[in-house]
């Protein structure tokens, strides 16, 4: 009897732990978009504005972990360097 409440108490933590995994994981993968489609915004009206970031893998990697806060943290990063 306490084997199968035990069981049930973790399959309950479980399907919670997954279901909080998931939300997570959607957050993260919109926040990688977003920075992502902030990046070649700014590169496709480079032209106009004549302000650019360089697509190497560093700069990716921000924009993909940090969103479009990356990019602009990036735009500062290169009006100050």
């Amino acid at each position: 009897m306490t084997v199968a409440a035990g069981l049930g108490v973790l399959f309950i933590l479980g399907a919670l732990l997954i279901f909080r995994l998931r939300r997570l994981l959607k957050a993260m993968f919109f926040s990688a978009v977003g920075g992502g489609v902030a990046l070649a915004a700014v590169n496709l009206t480079g032209l106009i504005t004549g302000v650019t970031l360089p697509l190497n893998l560093f700069s990716m990697g921000v924009c993909a972990v940090l969103g479009a806060p990356g990019v602009i943290s990036l735009l500062v990063m290169q009006l100050f360097w």
